[in-house]
């Protein structure tokens, strides 16, 4: 999935609750999370290209050749950018269903001969967990922030629905959608990816689906898989600088980056906040040449794990101190606010728990512990340069609010005010 202009907007959204320090820290953790992303989506590309037969050459050349493009399509006016993202997403959809379809041949033997059945998720001698469990749990726990790197970009929905004309109808309706998409594009895919591929012969070399489907005569569906998933990362790192660039702009519209990046050019595109995002990136692209493509990649991926995840968090901890100020107003949350929220303090409570530990176990995983020390000292960093800068009345107090947006603030007084008038 990738995630658009969602996290940094709804945390600024967010700020009058989880406080303007943590919401600037959590924006520009978002934008950083899309800087190492893009390249990271970049040098996928240049991977892929590298091993697809004929047009095998150096990974960094064909990384350097992605990102080009990509900032080349940002930097200047594109007006089919719309229907190019559209017709990729499309193309996606259909190779994940054509990718099922062809999985559950092969598991009940109409391609490849032999029924794979559960034999290769399942190892009678081993047992259940082992199958399961290969390297244990704990791998499971140290991976979950990079696993929630796929969803990231869910929480959208909540945004874009709110602005329609029906909310008591359309959000709970796009939630249920949108879980559905995930089970049917990301789940039942994967679970049956599982199912035909042994876990000892995934690599980073290839598309997993397109080994997957070589191993079973399928060399004409693995060729394609091996194109969608080079138009996949650069569809993805394309829509992402889009999508944080837009964000950087909401950053400095409610005051919590320089008012430079609030320039338009002639196309109303906020060409410097383009440029301070696009520079950076074409930065990281010699650490993957240094560090090794592989191992960057794994990096980048940690990196853009923990910055998104800390924004997940910042919205949940915004919800839960929002429907405690109602409450000391003498507000009834389950009247006084539009659509309900279901399990609510439990779902919420244990989402962010999951999260923390999810952050937190990081630390212990080699692989994502620089990650982890980047990501932290990131986060931290524009709170504390934040907290200063507004200490010596050096920020800007803002708030940007649409023509049928009400504060908090005006909009849930305390009742008790109200009722002395």
């Amino acid at each position: 999935m990738c995630p658009e202009e969602a996290p940094s907007y709804l945390i600024v959204r967010c700020k009058e609750f989880i406080g303007e320090s943590f919401a600037c820290g959590a924006g520009w953790a978002y934008w950083i999370n899309w800087v190492g992303y893009v390249p990271a989506e970049a040098v996928a590309c240049g991977i892929m290209m590298s091993t697809f037969v004929p047009f095998k050459g150096s990974v960094m050349v064909y990384s350097i050749i992605s990102l080009a493009l990509i900032t080349l399509v940002n930097v200047y006016h594109v007006t089919w950018f719309g229907h190019i993202e559209s017709i990729l997403a499309i193309l996606k959809v259909a190779a994940i269903v054509l990718f099922s379809a062809c999985a559950i041949l092969i598991i009940f033997g109409v391609i490849g001969g032999e029924p794979v059945g559960f034999s290769i998720i399942y190892n009678p001698e081993l047992g259940w967990y082992k199958s399961f469990f290969p390297n244990g749990t704990w791998i499971v726990v140290t991976a979950m922030v990079m696993i929630l790197v796929n969803f990231q970009g869910s929480e959208i929905v909540g945004l874009a629905a709110a602005e329609t004309q029906d909310p008591e109808r359309s959000i709970p309706l796009a939630c249920k959608r949108v879980a559905y998409r995930m089970i049917f594009i990301y789940v039942i895919p994967l679970f049956l990816l599982v199912m035909i591929l042994p876990y000892e012969n995934a690599h980073l070399e290839d598309s997993v689906f397109s080994m997957a489907l070589a191993m079973y005569g399928l060399r004409w569906a693995a060729g394609f898989f091996s194109v969608i998933v080079i138009i996949a990362a650069f569809s993805c790192a394309n829509s992402g600088v889009y999508g944080t660039v837009r964000a950087l702009y909401g950053l400095a519209a409610e005051g919590l980056a320089p008012k430079i990046f609030l320039r338009l050019n002639k196309y109303n595109t906020p060409q410097i906040a383009t440029i301070f995002t696009v520079v950076p990136c074409w930065l990281f692209i010699p650490l993957a040449y240094y560090f090794g493509e592989g191992a960057f990649y794994t990096m980048i991926l940690g990196m853009a794990g923990f910055t998104g995840t800390v924004c997940w968090g910042g919205i949940i901890v915004a919800q839960l101190i929002m429907r405690s100020k109602l409450k000391k107003r003498g507000y009834d949350a389950k009247t006084a606010l539009t659509v309900k929220a279901q399990l609510h303090p439990v779902l919420p409570g244990l989402g962010l728990i999951v999260i923390v530990f999810g952050l937190f176990f990081m630390a212990f995983q080699p692989d994502l512990l620089s990650a982890f020390i980047f990501s932290v000292a990131w986060t931290v960093g524009p709170m504390i340069i934040y907290k200063v800068l507004k200490t010596m009345g050096k920020t800007r107090n803002v708030q940007n609010l649409g023509a049928d947006e009400i504060a908090f603030d005006d909009k849930f007084p305390p009742l008790k005010e109200i009722e002395s008038k």
